[in-house]
């Protein structure tokens, strides 16, 4: 009997001790701040959580304050922060969503494909193939700027064609971008892309995500290649893109 009533209340001590870590647990998930627009905004210091609703769970890992401007006369580039940024309680929506900015790009499975006469619908093949799915926590880098043109006429021209971080992770930003802002496109291709007004400046947020197999442990440096500058109007080539490199230590 004893030993009959022993097992009874272990197990109503072991069944309280687990309603009492689930409500614990629920508690801590409502202390999360929950947001309509854009978590990342929301972040301010490592170890800071936003949800944003029906999307998912944004928390700060790492953030490098840069607040430098670069000129490719007449344009203007201020990149304000680059920030490490993971991502989790992701709706089944959102996942896919975000699984179209991993692997290959159309132009990217064209340029390695095309030589071995591939059809377009095969290279399209190759490109879904090369997909990965999201799982329950992915890491994105984000970079915060803006764009000021300088000057008296409307030049077409976009800031970040392509950015490497640490010297060997590349991205180009038209295609990997899955965070749209004032300094975007419409579209992949120039044509398709906003011009800039006459002393017009555009906020933009970057945001690039990271692959698990790449084991990303810390932002060392960041270099980024632009688009050329051309005439709003007519098209004509005005300055060729250029490249910047910012070391990451000590920021």
């Amino acid at each position: 009997m004893l030993i009959f009533l022993s097992v009874i209340a272990f197990n109503y001590i072991d069944s309280d001790n687990k309603t009492e870590k689930r409500k614990n647990a629920e508690a801590k998930v409502a202390k999360i701040p929950e947001v309509q627009e854009y978590g990342g905004t929301k972040l301010e210091k490592v170890g800071d959580k936003v949800r944003q609703k029906d999307w998912g769970t944004f928390t700060l890992l790492e953030t490098k304050s840069i607040n430098e401007s670069f000129e490719l006369a007449p344009m203007v580039i201020t990149i304000n922060d680059i920030r490490r940024i993971q991502l989790s309680s992701l709706t089944d929506e959102v996942k896919e969503e975000l699984k179209s900015y991993t692997g290959l790009s159309f132009e990217e499975a064209y340029s390695i494909y095309y030589k071995e006469n591939l059809s377009m619908e095969e290279i399209d093949q190759q490109t879904v193939l090369s997909k990965t799915d999201i799982g329950e926590e992915v890491s994105y880098l984000e970079i915060t700027y803006s764009v000021e043109n300088k000057d008296s006429k409307e030049l077409q021209f976009f800031s970040m064609e392509q950015v490497t971080f640490n010297d060997d992770l590349t991205y180009n930003v038209p295609s990997k971008n899955f965070i749209h802002s004032g300094d975007t496109f419409m579209g992949t291709k120039k044509v398709s892309r906003s011009d800039y007004q006459p002393g017009e400046t555009r906020k933009g947020t970057i945001g690039l995500l990271v692959d698990p197999d790449e084991k990303f442990k810390g932002l060392d440096s960041f270099s980024f290649t632009t688009d050329d500058i051309a005439d709003g109007e007519s098209h004509e080539l005005l300055v060729d893109g250029t490249s910047f490199e910012i070391p990451l230590y000590g920021k």
